[in-house]
């Protein structure tokens, strides 16, 4: 029986274009999508965690996914939140199956069943880089498409250099291919630091 997955989203046109890379993995993975978490046999949460209001949303929205999945589903919570504070969230949110940051493909086979224990992976510079991941074609005439990862910059007001790691372009032909492959008529070009794109290569 073909497993069912539901990813919601939080957060800025970046975490979008992450979701949609986790999408597509998980289509490769032979998963179908369904747009009603009580129906999912995975749950995913892409957290924001940039300001306090984000952060209360992302847990406000974990809570409520946790009451509303079916048995025997499987609530995965990844994204900015689970990375810079996956270990606090976990012991704090024995409800989630998995804290993951971007170094963790997600799939259903994590955690054994019948274990409350929680996988926690962190790392500074994702070992599954998403830049360069397929994800499916433009279901609106415009996308977003990621061109860096990471940032240069230690601004004292901001943290993703801390889990998201340094300045990382990705190169001209990966862009276009990822342009070609969405069909979209209008692409907005998105990053951490979308001046400093090139400047690392």
């Amino acid at each position: 029986m073909v497993k069912s997955f539901y990813v919601e989203t939080l957060g800025c046109p970046k975490n979008q274009v992450d979701s949609e890379k986790l999408i597509g993995t998980l289509l490769a993975d032979g998963m179908q999508p369904t747009d009603d978490p009580t129906r999912a046999d995975l749950v995913v949460v892409n957290t924001c965690a940039f300001i306090d209001e984000a952060r209360r949303e992302s847990i406000d929205t974990i809570l409520a996914l946790e009451d509303q999945r079916k048995h025997g589903a499987k609530l995965v919570v990844t994204g900015c939140m689970a990375e810079r504070y996956g270990h606090e969230l976990a012991e704090a949110m024995p409800e989630v199956d998995q804290v993951a940051g971007f170094g963790v493909p997600v799939n259903l086979t994590m955690k054994p069943a019948g274990r409350r224990s929680i996988a926690v992976d962190a790392v500074s510079v994702p070992s599954l880089d998403l830049l360069n991941l397929p994800r499916p074609k433009a279901t609106a005439p415009w996308a977003y498409v990621k061109i860096a990862e990471g940032c240069d910059r230690n601004c004292g007001v901001c943290a993703i250099p801390s889990f998201r790691g340094p300045q990382r372009s990705r190169s001209i032909d990966s862009i276009l291919a990822e342009v070609d492959e969405l069909e979209a008529r209008e692409i907005v070009l998105v990053a951490q630091d979308l001046a400093a794109f090139g400047r690392d290569q």
